[in-house]
């Protein structure tokens, strides 16, 4: 494990969580291997293990390390969204940043188009359905959301799901704009996507997507 060296612009505790991940990239660890014990990391850093402490808690909340009774700090398979998921839903981003969470999620159901197309199947299209809602191009909230996330999960893509999931949190306040967004738009309803995903092409359900998105788009 190296030292602490120039330290300057960083604290020792940020020295520590620089440290130990460098010596788990260059282990080859895997998940549920061993990591020093906090007495040793101490030693080899020269610094107290208050501060071990403080650089190990930063890797717990990435869910890169976890403590285990009788066996010491193990290395574990992280949550790559958990930092992201709890501020999302504690709905501590502002406006500004939940304008720009909704532009990702935009961006990535439309690249999830093909993905969605291609692995359709009239069970998956038939569930999707009951989502769907009225025949309207407005819909309540929680159909909205019921009805994109089971659109986004046929994709296939578990990790871009959950992050789906996550800036869905971002959509409530876009949301609540949307008689402005909407207003002189005829967007297509759920129901249309659903047929255009069933019966239509790829071009065209690519393109209803598009255009069921472009409220949120140029707002």
């Amino acid at each position: 494990m190296e030292t602490l060296s120039n330290l300057k612009s960083v604290t020792l505790a940020d020295g520590v969580e620089d440290c130990l991940l460098k010596y788990i990239q260059n282990s080859g660890l895997q998940p549920g291997d061993l990591l020093p014990k906090e007495e040793d990391i101490a030693s080899r850093l020269n610094v107290s293990r208050n501060i071990v402490r403080e650089g190990v808690s930063r890797l717990k909340t990435l869910g890169l390390v976890e403590s285990r009774k009788r066996k010491g700090m193990i290395l574990s398979r992280p949550n790559a969204f958990a930092g992201v998921s709890k501020l999302a839903e504690a709905k501590l981003f502002s406006p500004e940043e939940c304008h720009e969470l909704m532009g990702i999620r935009v961006v990535m159901e439309l690249g999830m188009a093909d993905f969605i197309f291609d692995r359709k199947t009239p069970e998956a299209l038939a569930e999707l359905r009951k989502v769907a809602g009225k025949p309207q191009n407005t819909q309540a909230l929680e159909d909205e959301l019921a009805f994109h996330s089971k659109l986004f999960a046929i994709g296939g893509n578990a990790m871009a799901s959950r992050f789906r999931h996550i800036l869905s949190n971002a959509f409530e306040p876009v949301y609540q704009n949307r008689a402005v967004i909407k207003k002189g738009l005829n967007t297509p309803s759920h129901l249309e996507i659903c047929d255009v995903l069933e019966h239509g092409t790829r071009e065209e359900f690519q393109q209803i997507l598009r255009v069921h998105f472009k409220p949120y788009m140029n707002w």
